[in-house]
Order: C-alpha cells, then structure tokens, then sequence
C-alpha cells in the first residue's frame, strides 16, 4: 500500500501538514500566553493531518487490498473515500472561517458571516444529497461556496486591521500569514474543481489538476509554517 503512496508521490502535502503542526505545537509550548484562536487553529492542524492522513490511507487500503478485514464495506457507496473529503471541506470551511471571525472586532460582522456560515453548512450537506456527489466526487460546490466564505471572511478581517491601529502591527498577527495561504490556496485552486470533470477525459488535465493542487497545498502549509517560525523568533526576541 505504502509503495503506491511512495510512487505516485503523494507524501508532499502530509509531510508539510505534519510540519506545521509541530511548528504550530511547539509554538504553543513555547509561548505561554498565547491567543485562544492561535491555541484552536494549531489544534486544528493536528486534527487536519491526522483526518487527511486517514482520508488517504483508507482510499489506498480498499484500492490495493479491496478492503480486507472490513468486507462489510465492500458494495457500499463508502467504497469511495469521497465521501471522507467531503466531510473534510464542511470542517475545513468552518474552522478556517471561525477562525477570522475571532480575529473581528465588530460584532455585527461576526453575526453576518457565522450567519452565512450557517447556510453554507446547510446547504452543502443538502447539495451532497440532491446531486448524488457525496459519495463519487469532490463537490464543486461545497468547494466554491467554502472558497468565496473564507475569502469574505478574510477581507473583513483585512478592512478592520487598515482601519484601525492594529495596522501598525500587522506583522505581528499570525492571521496575516494563515490569510495569506488560504488566499492564494483558494484563488488558485478553485477554478480546477470548476472542470474536476475532464479529470476522467483529459489525461493532460489530470496531471495539471494534480500538480497544481500538490503545488498549492505545499504553498499553503509552508507559509502557514513560516508563520509559526516568525513567531517564535519574535518571542525569542522578546525574552532576550
């Protein structure tokens, strides 16, 4: 099983999952005050690797040894490990999403965006359903909405820090550098789950789709990483 894991190099991404959430781990064990929606945002990462990692070696397991052991699984819909990622973008959507609103000042905002988020959740585990995407793909929908969410979340929290004197500080917020992965992630990858269908009549699309999505996600984690090491040499800076 590991073989194919290896050949088809799909370790990037977990390997810079796992990165970060051991920067994000001994951030928080080296700073001992630290922000609650720092603390819940590394416990996230930890969550993410090892939710991603499950997601990855279930596919793999009922590919290669058609899932021996757990035969109950066999002419199931969850054959397919669809069904895990997509769970995986409702929880994903909302804890990134949670997370810039902890950042807000104003609470009217906060009440609008936890309120759309509230629809998203609704709507998407509605749209897995009525299209019958669950189970066979990585619905586009629940990607795009999840997209646009975190990007509006996201812009709100830029508006507050350019009018106000957090700006000063700007650097100083893990925020930043979290937003600056997500945004650049999403922008980039959205329009691939737009066409994800000519994944299974262009071969020329697939290879792109998968570059792409591996180039994005090692994008991602690797500036949430630096994030994490930024802070820690600002603490270390502090002490000294």
């Amino acid at each position: 099983m590991w073989e194919i894991f290896i050949e088809y190099q799909l370790y990037p991404t977990y390997i810079c999952e796992l990165i970060t959430a051991v920067a994000g781990i001994i951030y928080l064990k080296t700073n001992r005050i630290i922000r609650i929606d720092d603390r819940l945002l590394v416990y996230y990462f930890v969550f993410i690797f090892v939710f991603d990692l499950f997601a990855i070696s279930y596919g793999l397991y009922g590919h290669v040894y058609d899932f021996k052991y757990l035969e109950f699984v066999r002419g199931t819909p969850f054959e397919s490990h669809f069904w895990i990622y997509n769970i995986l973008t409702i929880i994903t959507t909302t804890a990134f999403t949670s997370y810039f609103v902890l950042q807000l000042e104003s609470s009217g905002w906060k009440k609008i965006i936890l309120g759309v988020t509230g629809v998203f959740i609704i709507t998407t585990i509605i749209s897995y359903f009525q299209n019958d995407v669950f189970f066979v793909a990585t619905s586009p929908y629940a990607f795009i909405f999840g997209a646009f969410l975190i990007s509006f979340a996201i812009g709100i929290f830029y508006l507050e820090l350019i009018s106000s004197d957090r700006i000063l500080n700007f650097r100083s917020y893990l925020a930043l550098y979290i937003s600056i992965g997500l945004l650049v992630y999403k922008l980039s990858i959205t329009p691939l789950f737009i066409f994800q269908s000519y994944i299974g009549i262009s071969e020329d699309f697939r290879i792109v789709y998968n570059w792409v999505l591996k180039a994005g996600n090692i994008f991602m984690y690797s500036v949430f990483t630096f994030g994490f090491i930024k802070k820690l040499f600002e603490l270390k800076t502090i002490k000294a």
